[in-house]
């Protein structure tokens, strides 16, 4: 007992870091076509824009929705996976489907530092356009936490730093709510906004 007390953070890490990587290499060695090999019921949602408004997951179905769970005070992966997704945003403006058939959803799990104001600041360093992109917040981090497990993703919080541990993940939900597929960001260097793309064209379609 002492020692999961002592280590109980460390361990946790290294299951989630252990975790991630598996993904990554399961990923790696899937050929070039498009695979949407998941087909997960995604949890429904109530949560706040920048405006103020309420956004659910229902409210928007019918389109594509691509869902990243980030905090503005990332020191790593939230900025340049953000970026990344900023690049398919207008890949996706070109072929004029952003909008129209496909949602962007970025949502925080820190809602303790991460006010609407904090996520404008953040959103407002990239090239977001608030017509297909919504920054979403709940105000409670147990019910964010709780989320992103319905999704099927993990987070670890370290109490003495306020950093979190969290898969770089992108998650695709398509027009009927069904999780479809799950890429990681800009954690993974090969990951590029073409393949993003592909995966956002082949829901679209269907």
């Amino acid at each position: 007992m002492q020692v999961m007390r002592k280590y109980g953070f460390t361990i946790a890490v290294l299951i989630l870091c252990a975790a991630m990587g598996l993904y990554l290499y399961l990923s790696s060695t899937k050929g070039s076509k498009v695979n949407l090999d998941q087909n997960l019921k995604a949890p429904s949602f109530e949560l706040t824009d920048l405006d103020n408004n309420k956004v659910t997951l229902g409210g928007t179905n019918g389109k594509v929705r691509v869902i990243y769970f980030f905090y503005a005070n990332c020191p790593d992966i939230c900025p340049p996976t953000t970026y990344l997704m900023s690049e398919v945003q207008n890949k996706l403006k070109d072929k004029g489907t952003f909008g129209s058939d496909v949602e962007f959803m970025s949502i925080t799990f820190d809602p303790k530092r991460d006010s609407i104001e904090a996520m404008r600041k953040f959103s407002g360093k990239f090239d977001v356009d608030a017509s297909g992109w919504k920054f979403l917040r709940e105000d409670s981090e147990e019910a964010t936490a709780k989320l992103m497990k319905d999704f099927g993703l993990g987070i670890v919080k370290d109490p003495s730093t306020n950093l979190f541990t969290h898969s770089d993940t992108i998650t695709f939900v398509d027009r009927k709510g069904v999780v479809r597929k799950y890429m990681t960001g800009s954690i993974d260097e090969s990951q590029n906004a073409d393949k993003i793309v592909d995966v956002i064209n082949a829901l679209v379609k269907e």
